[in-house]
């Protein structure tokens, strides 16, 4: 489109001004519009609309702008260096860059619609309208698997892993997010408890949107050797996060391990070297903040999409509704400890979930099984098969114990003590069994399953 005109409205910040009078030099005429919501061109072609904040945040700047993109004219926002340097160099402007740029415009102009559309429905908790706006980061080298394109987007001002610093390895894939998410979310979560940080070394490994091995330690190169002794087949290839800048020492006890991901707050100097020595395609990212800014991270509801709609929930932020011990024995202060800790971790693994744990360590994660006696089952054999013991943990599960059997299960592997959320029709039947052996069982009231 030949550029003939550029339009400006009235009361335009300074650098809209100042661009229409370098546009005037160029040869373009100026019109000045005194009041954009009663003198509208009837002909938009050849010309190109200069717009600012000013303008797009009032309603009939916005119609205004419309007005120029549906009459075939160009827009151009006062801080698109890029739009305006392709201008200067050729007033023949390319429709691509035309078509780039009124769509920009016309995003802005959806998200003050959405936001006027909030306001006016604050009242409900879920909204009769809901309009949710993405602006692309990436494309992605492929989605979940190689035949499926993906592309990662991002909400107006959000924030999240995407804008995490790479400090090394090629670019984030959809199944790398999707693990670093899982990382990132037991992170915060497990660094507090009932709101009071714990300010403990954390380390944690996902798989396949699984834990596969989280440990506290006395510094961090401990919790990370506890979190991978849990299951060290699984977590080859996996994500690892931890909650404090990673030193010498636990870079060292990385070492030439296959990480797809590594996740952060920081890393010394030295061991940032080592964990990048030989290693080109290993992504390590650096977190900063994120672990203390969880109210942003949190911001809005989860959404997930079904054939021709969406579903809407909040956050499972939550961890227990009650602590009532339901046996005759209660659990000793460490058993204690130790359960609170696992109900943490049973949280994040795909249900039906069973863990069993030490105070500070997952010792077997038996996950993503459709019966939870078969999850108390494959949880201890994967201990066992690393050479780890389960006698003596703690067992926690995403949700009651429908039948005995589980729990049954549960105490041939050890475990002196178990959470859940309780509310089966047998429960009775259960806390009966848990009494039998001799065992402790406290019941939270809230469950947790994980899809």
């Amino acid at each position: 489109m030949k550029l003939r005109q550029a339009v400006i409205p009235a009361g335009a910040s300074e650098r809209a001004k100042e661009i229409a009078r370098e546009l005037q030099e160029l040869g373009l005429d100026i019109l000045t519009l005194s009041n954009p919501a009663f003198s509208l061109p009837s002909d938009w072609s050849g010309s190109l609309l200069i717009y600012d904040e000013s303008v797009i945040s009032s309603s009939n700047g916005r119609l205004l702008i419309r007005s120029a993109i549906h009459g075939g004219g160009a827009v151009l926002e006062s801080e698109d260096k890029e739009m305006l340097r392709a201008i200067r160099r050729d007033l023949n402007l390319a429709d691509d860059v035309k078509r780039l740029a009124s769509a920009a415009a016309l995003y802005r102009c959806i998200a003050f619609d959405a936001s006027e559309l909030s306001s006016l429905q604050s009242d409900m908790y879920w909204p009769r309208y809901s309009v949710s706006l993405f602006e692309k980061v990436q494309d992605l080298r492929y989605g979940e698997n190689w035949h499926q394109r993906a592309a990662l987007y991002a909400k107006p001002g959000g924030l999240g892993l995407y804008r995490a610093v790479k400090l090394n390895g090629k670019e984030m894939s959809y199944n790398n997010f999707v693990d670093a998410e899982t990382v990132l979310e037991m992170l915060i979560d497990l660094s507090a408890y009932d709101g009071v940080p714990t300010n403990r070394p954390l380390a944690v490994i996902v798989k396949h949107a699984n834990p596969c091995g989280v440990a506290y330690g006395r510094d961090l190169e401990e919790a990370y050797r506890w979190a991978f002794a849990t299951d060290p087949k699984s977590a080859f290839g996996g994500v690892i996060g931890f909650n404090m800048k990673v030193d010498l020492a636990t870079a060292e006890a990385i070492g030439d391990s296959f990480v797809e991901v590594l996740i952060a707050p920081g890393y010394e100097p030295e061991a940032l070297d080592l964990l990048r020595r030989n290693k080109p395609n290993r992504r390590i990212l650096d977190i900063g903040d994120m672990l203390q800014r969880k109210e942003e991270l949190y911001k809005g509801h989860a959404f997930r999409s079904v054939f021709g709609g969406m579903m809407l929930q909040d956050y499972d932020r939550e961890d227990i509704l009650e602590w009532r011990v339901v046996t005759q024995r209660s659990p000793t202060p460490e058993e204690n400890r130790a359960l609170r800790f696992a109900w943490k971790v049973t949280k994040y693994v795909k249900s039906n979930a069973l863990v069993y744990t030490t105070a500070d360590r997952t010792i077997g994660i038996g996950s993503g099984q459709v019966s939870r006696v078969d999850s108390a089952r494959f949880g201890a054999e994967k201990a066992e098969e690393h050479g780890l013991d389960t006698r003596g943990t703690v067992a926690a599960t995403d949700s009651f114990f429908p039948f005995r059997d589980g729990l049954d299960r549960v105490h041939e592997a050890g475990a002196t003590a178990v959470v859940h959320p309780g509310g089966s029709i047998r429960d009775r039947e259960v806390i009966q069994a848990a009494d039998e052996h001799g065992m402790a069982m406290v019941f939270t009231g809230m469950r947790h399953f994980r899809h």
